[in-house]
């Protein structure tokens, strides 16, 4: 009797690790879909990526702009998996990071069901899991969305599988995973929570691989900007801090720790509003029924959750400036235990009814996030239709200062200053603080760097102030109108000083 229920079971976890490969197959072909109906990316910080993986690739070296090497990439990994495909294929680099995004997430999901098949949970729930991510815009746009979002997921995945039955192989991944994105390091101490024996093993495995492939990048990042950081996060808090908290970035470490807190609590207010953005609203289904399953959920669907909050809590101290894409390789892990909330604690009958529930409130949540998706990706194709505009209308030798840079920068494929202090931080004492910047100290960096072009929305944050400070400083020369109701952007000729003249 005992051996036909085993059977039983390996028939079931059989045909688990049959319908994963179709959740895959389907998560691919979902998420291509998508890439189709709504040609261009969501991201523009997406195409610094594709930038510097076209140059890698074409043999002009870790690059933005030609001759000058930079570190301005949070993930070193994505960009060298994008421009070994480009090297391997010459297919255009924004085809192949959806393309290899997309895999990367039908290979994530298929591992998702697997682990949790193998958790305990019944099969059936698992698959539903993979299904109900696998149609879920919220996962899927970030899969296409051009970024390391799905490379993370995969490889974060597969560090969960592995944690229990090869755990020197999760801590491999976890040092390549920490190429993905430096927050990976939170790995490390997970392991040590979700391991029962051998722990510290593990984690000190997990920190040598971090260590060893990790160093080759800090010291470049080091000779190039020195640190052992790219200076991504630098620039980004110069920028977006005073915006979001009235806070001056060199006034971050110097905060009281009573005020640090506090800063720190608004912070994950701000990743709690989340789920009540966009498309993450299909995920509040899942957030309602969570307190159910983490009372069922084993240790390995644990993790994850776990990873999130170490994840939440680490980017509300050191970088509050949270977005969707900092956590969504671990939300599909919602699901699976979510559902695990509703096993065991009601009939098979009535589990199969709220399960229909479950799914068509899901799906008209989804229907809704939809025009929301194609909507943003239209307005962000307006930068793509400025960088196809001075790719034609301008000199190859010109040279645009802008805030963002990414699809501007990859369609104009001209020579880039970079505002937001990504790539190079040589702006950073004109950002000391931030939006409020001095329009005559902007004006006389923008000639010092011989800038032709200002590249912003009309009348907006950088041409808006510095013409408002200096009137005579900015000619509007062409306007790129988008879609209806998206905007235009501005293309102002900077004037030369006439002192130097």
């Amino acid at each position: 009797m005992h051996g036909r229920f085993i059977k039983a079971d390996m028939r079931e976890t059989g045909r688990a690790r049959i319908w994963a490969i179709v959740v895959a197959v389907l998560g691919i072909v979902v998420a291509l879909l998508f890439a189709a109906s709504a040609p261009g990316l969501i991201d523009d910080d997406a195409y610094i990526f594709l930038r510097y993986a076209r140059n890698l690739a074409d043999g002009r070296g870790l690059v933005f702009n030609f001759g000058e090497p930079s570190a301005g990439i949070t993930s070193i990994l994505w960009v060298l998996v994008l421009a070994a495909a480009r090297w391997l294929t010459g297919a255009d680099v924004l085809l192949l990071a959806q393309i290899i995004g997309a895999c990367c997430f039908g290979a994530a999901l298929a591992v998702m069901v697997t682990t949790v098949a193998d958790s305990g949970q019944r099969p059936a729930a698992a698959v539903l899991s993979g299904v109900l991510a696998a149609l879920s815009p919220v996962f899927v746009c970030q899969a296409i969305s051009g970024m390391e979002v799905s490379l993370n997921m995969l490889l974060v995945a597969l560090a969960m599988a592995w944690i229990a039955r090869a755990p020197n192989r999760s801590a491999l991944v976890c040092g390549v995973a920490f190429l993905v994105r430096p927050d990976n390091v939170l790995l490390a101490p997970l392991l040590a929570v979700a391991r029962a024996e051998r722990r510290w093993r593990t984690v000190v495995t997990a920190g040598f691989a971090m260590a060893v492939l990790g160093l080759p990048w800090a010291w470049y990042c080091y000779h190039i900007a020195g640190s052992v950081l790219p200076p991504t996060r630098v620039g980004k808090l110069l920028v977006f801090l005073p915006a979001w908290y009235g806070l001056a970035a060199g006034d971050l470490g110097h905060l009281p720790l009573t005020s640090r807190l506090k800063l720190a609590a608004r912070a994950l207010l701000r990743v709690a509003a989340i789920f009540t953005q966009g498309q993450a609203r299909v995920l509040l289904v899942w957030l309602a029924l969570l307190p159910l399953g983490l009372t069922r959920a084993g240790r390995r669907l644990w993790a994850p959750l776990l990873l999130l909050l170490l994840s939440a809590l680490a980017y509300a101290w050191a970088f509050p400036l949270v977005k969707l894409r900092y956590f969504v390789h671990l939300l599909p892990w919602l699901i699976p235990v979510a559902l695990a909330g509703l096993d065991g604690r009601v009939s098979p009958n009535l589990r199969r009814g709220l399960y229909a529930v479950l799914v068509m409130l899901f799906f008209g949540l989804s229907a809704r996030a939809l025009p929301r998706y194609r909507d943003w990706v239209s307005c962000e194709g307006t930068k793509t239709l400025a960088g196809r505009w001075l790719a034609e209308h301008t000199p190859p030798s010109a040279r645009l200062a802008l805030e963002p840079i990414g699809a501007v920068g990859y369609h104009s494929h001209r020579y880039i200053i970079d505002l937001g202090g990504l790539i190079t931080s040589d702006v950073w004492p004109v950002l000391r603080h931030g939006p409020r910047f001095d329009p005559a100290e902007l004006l006389a960096y923008l000639r010092a760097r011989r800038t032709d072009y200002l590249i912003d929305a009309v009348d907006g944050p950088w041409a808006g102030r510095l013409l408002r400070g200096e009137p005579d400083s900015l000619h509007l020369t062409a306007t790129i109108a988008g879609p209806p109701g998206c905007g235009e952007i501005g293309v102002y000729t900077v004037s030369p000083d006439q002192e130097s003249k």
